[in-house]
């Protein structure tokens, strides 16, 4: 009776310690996932928001989200620089370029406000998810006996 309680403390602490929330914090230079204290990468944050999958496929649209603003965000920058860098030179700038560029880089906006929401809201999907997951674990137990001997059955 005693390992049989042994093993029971064994498996719930073991199951409690496979999941651990994620903590999602914005700073200047953009997203920070921690996990247990380690700060995870978007791949690590997908690889570890693969046993729920509705998590994990806002995960994988918000870090598609990201690059597509950060793409835009580059092109519609430099064509805001071009003219910029002219009118240090001698050369005589083309501002409607710089105006170009300004509104390619607006249309970045929508695509860096989705990613952090569909970011936000798999870290929170997933952390919820771990929560239920925790209270759901209702192990069956079977005890049975044979010709050959007797038994303990433990299902998840």
């Amino acid at each position: 009776m005693r390992k049989l309680i042994l093993l029971l403390i064994g498996i719930f602490f073991l199951n409690s310690s496979f999941g651990q929330e994620i903590e999602m914090k914005l700073n200047l230079l953009g997203y920070k996932f921690v996990q247990n204290g380690e700060r995870l990468n978007w791949n690590e944050l997908a690889a570890a928001t693969a046993s729920f999958p509705e998590s994990n496929l806002l995960i994988k649209k918000a870090k598609s989200q990201k690059t597509i603003a950060h793409i835009i965000t580059i092109i519609g920058g430099g064509l805001t620089g071009i003219p910029i860098g002219q009118s240090f030179s001698d050369k005589d700038p083309n501002w409607t370029l710089a105006y170009i560029g300004l509104g390619i880089t607006a249309v970045s906006i929508p695509f860096s406000l989705s990613a952090f929401n569909n970011a936000n809201k798999g870290v929170d999907t997933y952390n919820l998810s771990l929560k239920s997951a925790s209270h759901k674990f209702n192990p069956e137990f079977r005890v049975f006996a044979g010709p050959n001997g007797a038994g303990l059955s433990i299902s998840f």
